[in-house]
């Protein structure tokens, strides 16, 4: 069952429009997001984490590559 969505955002908490699918793992997203930055040149972003039952925001992640 999918438990979350993820959204990539920069310094200013814009989001980047990366598809990053919903789930459940969220070192998967962290993953992808890791990929989708390599692929688009960005160096350091933060995985925004909210809940699909709530829709509330859980975490951001802190990722640089």
């Amino acid at each position: 069952m999918k438990r979350y969505w993820f959204a990539i955002m920069d310094e200013n908490y814009e989001d980047l429009g990366a598809a990053i699918p919903d789930g459940s793992n969220k070192q998967t997203a962290v993953n992808r997001a890791k990929r989708w930055m390599q692929e688009n040149g960005i160096t350091t972003a933060q995985l925004q984490v909210n809940s699909m039952i709530t829709d509330s925001l859980l975490e951001f992640i802190d990722i640089e590559i």
